[in-house]
This record gives structure tokens, sequence and C-alpha cells, in this order.
């Protein structure tokens, strides 16, 4: 291995030599070999001359290479040889060594000249040896031509060679010119890669950068952007741990230590960025190994994604909502279904009980009985209120409501819903316009809120605040609220109590709107889910406040109305007294509902007739209608509905009262009927009172 290095090394000095020094190495020993045979052979004068001539070549060869003088040089070169040639020649004349010499002295002067300087003293060098030839007389005709010859000959040779030799270096220069261009065109080239690379890498979105030793070497103006920086130069040579949260660091070493055990990249990650100012925000951080100025680093790939996780979140919410509302409105129409079906057992159950009651005046004990089942009916039919409510599908009798005269009357009995522990403040808006409500229904919200918020506050001391106001809702703000989403912006009459009890988590606040969800140890938990229903009923929205400790605040939006606020004066005293006369048709499909209704009507001194479904209802109109005084219809039974035999029983006389019955709201059988509305309506569960009271009415309404 050293012996080969040498040689590398000797090789290399060789080339690295100009062509006169190589010139001078190869005549140095040429010369001195032929001293030395001349010495051995006794041509002392010979061996002498040639060893001058080994002397001057070492001292020209010194002088090449302390001074550059290739011109004058490479001439001195050439004179050395044609002196000792001219010499030999003398010496020798046409024969021995002298003749040898001259005769060789062309080519070699060429070929160590490698220049048209050399050809040109062997083309002088060769006249004169010709011109001293003839005035010697030494040289014959036949000689001198055959000397002629050769040297052209030799001429041509050399010519040919250095002519080669101009060519190839003129070649060779001007692959090596084309060399040089090509190796600056491409080191151009690949200056303005870079510098199209760099402004590529600055104008991407993505934020980019690129550290070794956990400092920034390189960022983009989207990373500096996004590390709250004006320029990348604030960002570079500072450290990766100066934007990253303190509980990130160890498994961000961690994964830079993986990247360079092991080359590969590291997985898409979720990680909390601190900005320079502090602020904190989420990115998505992708990383790879990468050689960056011969050396490894690390390139790193930052997206913001903080609005992404706003969005999903409030994505996931909306969802959430959806979700919440969709199975709240499939319990609704289970629970409308129910009560509604409910309402027909009630009928049953309340109407038997008041006709066993009335014949029973001298038996105390049993009578006590039956009031128990009056008041369980009472009791059922309101929770069967509730659930009808909560499903949206509530008796709602709607008139223009003044909300402030409502809160006024019922000031006494909001005062004896809560204990003497706590303080009751009402504070109205004197401004308030009118809103469209029921006034029982939202008598019922009202005093479930004074409820829930007096439970809420409990034996401690506390205080319940019912505000009212009025405010211009939009759009965005409508889609917060519950039930709001589909309401249209305008003015909205509100209605606020507001409590300092225990307050809700939110995981309650979730929750306290879904049917017979309670926190307390009685109760039928229907009474939020029933406000609600209240409130999507008169096209209103529910907001909710509350912090746990703190303390809750129930607000409810009503759309208001410019209509003006109207009384309705009932009197029952003639009602009390009244008795009928006349023929009533009775149709329903429940036979303990027949029995009933016609049990109430008979004991009103009227005749009945009774049809168990709406065909057959229709074709009893058809056959007593001049002797009917009044129809009770029972709006949904099978083969023929109430609405349909309704329109039908129209058609033939329009002038008969009908009475529409039905388990649902007048409300919500409302929506079911398309043109011709009933003289009235009656909800189950009804009382003798209130069926005598809707007869009344309408069979006064029609005789007027």
């Amino acid at each position: 291995m050293a012996e080969s290095s040498a040689f590398r090394d000797v090789q290399h000095g060789v080339l690295a030599m100009n062509p006169l020094q190589l010139s001078l190495l190869v005549a140095i020993p040429f010369v001195l070999i032929f001293s030395l045979i001349n010495f051995s052979k006794s041509l002392y004068a010979l061996g002498q001359l040639e060893a001058g001539m080994v002397a001057t070549l070492l001292l020209l060869y010194w002088w090449v290479r302390k001074q550059d003088a290739p011109l004058l040089q490479q001439n001195l070169f050439i004179l050395h040889p044609a002196i000792l040639f001219s010499l030999l020649f003398l010496n020798g004349g046409f024969s021995d060594i002298g003749f040898i010499w001259s005769f060789g002295f062309p080519f070699i002067a060429c070929l160590s000249a490698g220049s048209r300087i050399g050809l040109a003293w062997t083309l002088i060098y060769a006249v004169a040896i010709a011109a001293f030839s003839s005035m010697t007389g030494d040289m014959a005709w036949q000689k001198l031509a055959y000397i002629g010859m050769a040297y052209v000959a030799f001429s041509l040779i050399a010519i040919y060679t250095v002519l080669w030799r101009e060519k190839n270096q003129q070649s060779s220069q001007h692959r090596l010119s084309e060399t040089a261009s090509n190796l600056k065109h491409e080191q151009h080239r690949l200056a303005d890669s870079k510098l199209s690379h760099r402004s590529l890498l600055d104008a991407m979105p993505h934020a980019l950068g690129v550290h070794r030793q956990d400092r920034w070497l390189y960022c983009n103006m989207a990373a500096a952007r996004l590390w709250g920086a004006d320029s990348p130069d604030e960002i570079i040579g500072t450290s990766i741990f100066d934007y990253a949260h303190s509980e990130d660091h160890e498994q961000i070493r961690q994964r830079i230590e993986r990247m360079a055990a092991t080359g590969l990249p590291a997985p898409a990650v979720e990680r909390r960025l601190l900005r320079k100012n502090g602020e904190q925000t989420v990115v998505k951080l992708m990383s790879c190994p990468v050689c960056y100025e011969g050396e490894q680093a690390f390139l790193v790939t930052a997206e913001d994604i903080s609005r992404q996780k706003e969005h999903d979140a409030e994505h996931h919410e909306l969802k959430a909502q959806l979700e919440h509302a969709q199975r709240l409105e499939s319990l609704g129409v289970l629970a409308g279904g129910i009560a509604h079906d409910f309402n027909n057992l009630l009928t049953a159950i309340l109407g038997n009980a008041e006709l066993a009651r009335s014949r029973l005046e001298d038996k105390p004990a049993v009578i006590g009985h039956l009031d128990n089942i009056v008041g369980s009916c009472d009791s059922a039919a309101e929770l069967c209120k509730q659930m009808l409510a909560y499903a949206g599908k509530g008796s709602y009798e709607m008139r223009v409501i003044n909300l402030n005269e409502m809160v006024r009357s019922m000031g006494k009995l909001i005062r004896a819903s809560v204990s003497s522990n706590i303080a009751l403040k009402i504070k109205l808006n004197s401004h308030l316009p009118g809103i469209e409500g029921d006034n029982a229904q939202i008598q019922q919200l009202i005093l479930n809120f004074i409820v829930n918020s007096a439970d809420a506050i409990g034996s401690a001391s506390g205080e319940i605040k019912v505000s009212s106001g009025v405010r211009r809702m939009e759009k965005s703000e409508l889609s917060k609220l519950f039930n709001g989403g589909e309401l249209p912006e305008g003015e909205y009459v509100i209605l606020e109590v507001r409590d300092t009890g225990c307050g809700m988590s939110q995981e309650m606040q979730d929750k306290i709107f879904d049917p017979f969800f309670t926190t307390k140890k009685t109760g039928s938990g229907l009474g939020l889910s029933a406000v609600l229903g209240i409130v999507r009923g008169h096209h209103g929205a529910l907001q909710v406040f509350s912090t746990p400790g703190k303390g809750s605040a129930f607000r409810v939006y009503f759309p208001s109305t410019t209509q003006k606020v109207s009384e309705k004066v009932v009197s029952t005293v003639e009602v009390d007294a009244w008795h009928g006369d006349g023929k009533v048709l009775v149709v329903d499909d429940d036979l303990r509902v027949r029995n009933v209704a016609r049990s109430f009507i008979e004991k009103m001194n009227f005749d009945v007739i009774v049809a168990e479904d709406g065909r057959e209802g229709l074709a009893l109109f058809e056959q007593e209608h001049d002797n009917l005084v009044a129809v009770l219809l029972d709006m949904t039974m099978p083969v023929l509905g109430g609405v349909e035999a309704m329109g039908g029983m129209r058609s033939i006389d329009p002038n008969v009262p009908i009475v529409l019955v039905s388990g649902y709201s007048e409300i919500e059988a409302g929506a079911l009927i398309r043109g011709d509305r009933p003289d009235a309506f009656l909800q189950k569960p009804f009382k003798a009172k209130a069926l005598k009271t809707t007869l009344y009415e309408v069979m006064h309404r029609s005789a007027g």
C-alpha cells in the first residue's frame, strides 16, 4: 500500500510538469548515457562534449523550475543540441558518430521541443549544414542529396507531429474550455435551481422548517407566520423547543432520536405549538430525516388545525344536538300516541266514576272511593297533558297575551310556590309587546321554572328573579337556542327566571329536557320536557345558563305580535241550569267512550243515537239529520275517520252543529283538518260539565 501511494505521488508530480521540463528530464539521462558510452570507447573528446551538454541541461532544468520564461528557455534548450551536434559534425564529418548525430537532430529537436520553434531550428540547422558542406567541399553530392531527402522526410514527420500535437492541444483546450463553460453553466443552473427551490418553499402555504441539533436551520415564511414571527430570520438559530409545549418536549425528543436511528419518517401527530407572543394553537406535524448541506437534519411540515378542531367540535356538537332532537322527536311521537290512547281509557274511567257518584248520594263511603278514582283520573289526565305538551300536541287556546300582566296576576300563586327563605324579585319591561299563546300552558311553563328554582335553592337562603324584555334576534343567534334553528329572525319577547340555587353541570344540562329524567326523589321527570313542548307549540325558543354552585337561568323567547290583547269572559250560570231537547248522534269506535258520552248526554234530557265508526255514523246522519241537534264525532276511527265523516255530513246538512272529539289537542287536531272546521272541539278525557258547556255553546251559537 505504501509503494502504491508513493508511485501515485510520483505520477502526479510528473503529470504536473510542463512539456519543457519533461523534455529536459528525457534529454539529460539520454545524453549522459551516450557520454558514458563514448568515454568507455576512448572517444574522450566526444564524451567531454556530451558531459558539458549534461551540465548545461541541468542548469537549464534548474532555471526552468525557479523562473518561468518559456520562449527563451525553449530556444536555449534547442540551441544546446544544435551546438553539440554541430561540434560533433565538425569533429566526425560525414563518417562515424558525427554523421549519425547530425542526421537525427531534426527529429529529436522537433519532438523534444514540441513546437513550431523546434521545426524552425531544424530547418535552419539543415540549411546551415548544407551550406557548410558546400563551402568546405567535404560532402559529396550523393550524400548531400541523401541527407536532404532524410531531412525532408523527418521534417514532414516533425511537421505532422507538431501540427497533430497542436491540433490535439487546441482540441484539448477547446474541450477544456467547453468543460469549464459547461461546469460554469451547471453551477449557474444549480444556483438558479437552489434559488428556485428556495422560492418555491418560501411560497408554499404550509409551514416548512429544517432543524439539526435542536436548532432551526431554515424555515419558510409560512412557518415564520405560524410561529408568530415577522420573518424567518427571527426563527433561524432558535431552539425547536421554544415553540413546543413543555409537556410535549420528551415525546418530541424521542421522535427525533427514532428518526435518527432508523432513517425513516415519523408518523403525523398533533402537537400544541407556542407562538412567540405566548399564544397556543394546535398543529399537525410531519417529520422526516434529510441531508442538509452535507449533514443529517430533519425536515418538519406543520399545518395549523386549530380552526379545523373548532369546526370538528362544532360539527360534533351540532350532530349531538341533531341526534338529541331526533331522540326527543321520537319520544314525542311515542308520548303523544300513548297520551292519546290513555285519554280514551281515562274518558271511560272518569265518566263511569262520575256517573256512579251521581247515583250514590246516600252512600258516603262509596262516594269517597269514587272521588279517589276521579282524583286519580284527573292526575292521570294532567300527566297525559304534560306528555302531549312535551310532544308539542298539548291543548292550546291561542289568544293575545301580555306576559307582564300574566306574571303580575300569578304573583300570589308564585309566592305560594316558594318557601319563605327565598326572596322573589320581579323586573318587567314596561314596553312589552304581546304574544300569541295559551294562558294555561304559559302559566304552567312559568310555574315549572319557579318550582325547579325553589328546589335548586332548597332550605338555604336564595333569590328567584323573574324578568321580561324584548329583543330582535338574528338567524345566527336563534340557531344556538333549543328549538331555535327553524325560527325566523325578528322581534321576540323574552321571559327569564333566574335563581341562586345549586346550579347544574354541563352533563346535567344536556339531559334536563329528556322525558322522565329527574334528580328529585318524587316526580315524573316530565316538567321541563313539557316546558320544551310548550315552547315548541308556541313557535318559541329556549336557552339555559347554569354554573354549579352559582345558580341557573331559564330564558324563553316568544315571537311578538302587533295584535291587541283581548279578554274573554266565561260565565257558567246559564250552563248549570240548562237542559237540552232533541236528538244527538254520538260516533266513537270505543264502546266505553260511547257509553259514557251517551249517559252524560241523556242526563241533559237529549235523545242519543250511537255509531261505532265514521261510515255508520254518516249513514245515520243521512237518515236522521232533520231530527239531529248536534253530533259528537271522534276524530280518529277505523274504516272512515272523523274528519272525512264530518265532510260527508256537511255536504248533507251544513246546519247541524258538529263537535269533534280527540285524545289530541285542538291545535293538533286542527292541523289534520283541511277545509271546513268543526263547530267545537272537545279533548279527552272530558267530564260531564265540559261536555255540557260545549253542547250549550254550539247550540246557542247555531240558534243565534
